[in-house]
């Protein structure tokens, strides 16, 4: 008999030790819940997060619609005169090594310029059907930088460069500049070096080709295109007609 009540005695403190240790159960439902909790913060930090994927640069010239509206919004890249009120545009898109644009700019442009510089808004788009005439462009837009009657001169007068040994070089581009009152030749020679423009004209390349330009000189009288040099004749009655007289 006292050796059952002994063993009962042993039996029963060995549940009563084991009764107080740890709740493994226990501890395992809260870890759990803890270890739920986590992972759904994390989830939740994620998606309310700011996303970093870099966006796909859109091409410009797939976005262009209105070339005149184009000059408009980067006027760094045109060259701009006349009545800057007129709802009337003409954009000129030359190259700078194209005869064709060399003889509107000689014959038909200052005709066209007596006539309704007071009227309409002209607008040139500085452009190159190559990598050899891009300079030049590039040259436009430094001459424009300090004004645009000076980038206008500078566009009309480096026609003359063509066929020449200096044409579309940085030599020939100080020639011109040396004939244009007022223009700072330093400073305008900085501008050539530097370099800077020749994105400018490349923007212009895509740009012009997106809204279909494959030739020069091209034209935009409100919109319309007009490809070649038509002559003194066809322009003026184009832009009377886009005028209403």
């Amino acid at each position: 008999m006292s050796k059952n009540m002994s063993k009962k005695r042993r039996r029963s403190r060995r549940e009563e030790e084991q009764s107080q240790g740890p709740n493994w159960n226990l501890i395992g439902g809260i870890v759990g819940v803890v270890v739920i909790g986590l992972f759904g913060f994390i989830i939740f930090a994620n998606i309310n997060s700011p996303q970093t994927t870099a966006e796909p640069t859109p091409v410009l010239g797939e976005q262009v619609v209105n070339v005149a509206r184009y000059c408009e919004d980067f006027p760094e890249r045109c060259v701009v005169t006349g009545n800057l009120e007129s709802d009337t545009t003409l954009v000129e898109i030359p190259d700078y090594g194209c005869p064709h644009c060399a003889a509107f700019n000689a014959d038909t442009a200052p005709l066209l310029q007596e006539a309704f510089i007071e009227d309409i808004t002209w607008m040139v788009m500085p452009f190159a059907l190559g990598p050899n005439t891009r300079p030049t462009g590039a040259a436009v837009l430094c001459a424009a930088e300090q004004s645009q009657e000076m980038g206008m001169h500078f566009h009309e007068t480096v026609f003359g460069l063509q066929g020449s040994a200096v044409a579309h070089t940085a030599d020939g581009f100080t020639a011109v500049a040396e004939q244009i009152e007022g223009l700072d030749v330093a400073e305008f020679d900085a501008c050539v070096a530097d370099g800077r423009n020749l994105a400018n004209v490349s923007l212009n390349q895509q740009a012009a080709r997106g809204v279909g330009v494959q030739s020069t000189p091209t034209f935009f009288l409100n919109g319309t295109m007009i490809r070649g040099n038509e002559g003194f004749e066809v322009f003026q009655s184009r832009i009377a007609a886009a005028l209403g007289s």
